[in-house]
């Protein structure tokens, strides 16, 4: 199976060395690496040229969405694997990738993986671990979208179904994607093996802008493609309570229940907001 590897890079520069060299270094070597710099201001192009990688640049920044179509574009691959440029690879990620394609069969039109946060050390990034992972646990299953920090597709589904949607310009480009495969038919396969380590490191202000707008962009997808949006809001009301017990007897890390509390709140408020607003 021939895998390109696509890397979406805007203002990466601190992290994206080391995610390339982990592509470099795989068990299972890629067919194609491609660095879409999406208008960065900082050195990420530099670092992207020091690597035998293709750089496709945007002469300014046009949002996640189109950056991963850039890299859709110039795909030669069977299979387009993306990985965020803070996200580094496991030495096995694309032989687990193969993996999970090879069990799943022919109908499954993509494979994702699971993030390990590695930066735990801050109370954000430590609450970010326990509430905010981008997984599905620790079994294969069969989901309705995959995380955008380490997913693939098959090149043809995707060309099929259009790509990503440009309106999500950050957040929930994923979910509005997984939603319209699921929808025409398409079967999506968490395989947990799949792994890459999120070296992001948010402080509580960060954080707080994260929730808020994934919440807001995720209810958005959820919306136009009828998949639920009023969910989202039961979910975090669950949230409310459930999250600090958590805190307090899963992680045993008393200082996340405040934080939990505050965040929960203002999912409430994005998402009520996002209800009576977004048409």
């Amino acid at each position: 199976m021939k895998i390109t590897v696509a890397i979406p890079c805007y203002n990466g520069a601190d992290f994206l060395g080391r995610t390339l060299e982990s592509v470099l270094t795989q068990t299972w070597a890629a067919h194609q690496i491609l660095v879409v710099d999406d208008g960065s201001t900082d050195h990420s192009r530099e670092v992207a040229y020091r690597y035998p990688v293709t750089v496709l640049e945007h002469a300014s920044n046009q949002g996640l969405a189109t950056a991963r179509n850039t890299a859709l574009a110039a795909a030669t691959g069977e299979v387009l694997l993306y990985i965020d440029a803070d996200a580094s690879a496991a030495p096995d990620l694309l032989e687990q990738v193969v993996r999970g394609y090879a069990v799943g069969g022919a109908d499954v039109s993509g494979v994702g993986g699971q993030g390990i946060e590695v930066n735990v050390l801050t109370i954000a990034d430590r609450w970010r671990r326990a509430h905010a992972s981008q997984g599905y646990g620790n079994r294969p299953r069969l989901v309705p979208f995959l995380y955008g920090l380490c997913m693939s597709y098959r090149v043809e589904v995707l060309r099929w179904v259009g790509g990503f949607n440009p309106a999500y310009r950050a957040n929930a480009e994923d979910i509005d994607l997984g939603l319209r495969l699921t929808y025409a038919g398409k079967r999506l396969l968490y395989w947990p093996e799949a792994r890459v380590f999120h070296q992001r490191q948010d402080n509580i202000a960060s954080l707080r802008r994260t929730m808020a707008n994934w919440y807001r962009a995720a209810y958005r997808a959820k919306r136009i493609n009828r998949a639920r949006p009023q969910t989202l809001l039961l979910g975090t009301l669950r949230r409310l309570v459930g999250d600090p017990l958590l805190d307090l007897f899963l992680w045993r890390d008393p200082a996340l229940v405040p934080l939990s509390l505050s965040l929960n709140w203002l999912k409430l408020w994005v998402l009520i907001w996002a209800a009576l607003t977004d048409t």
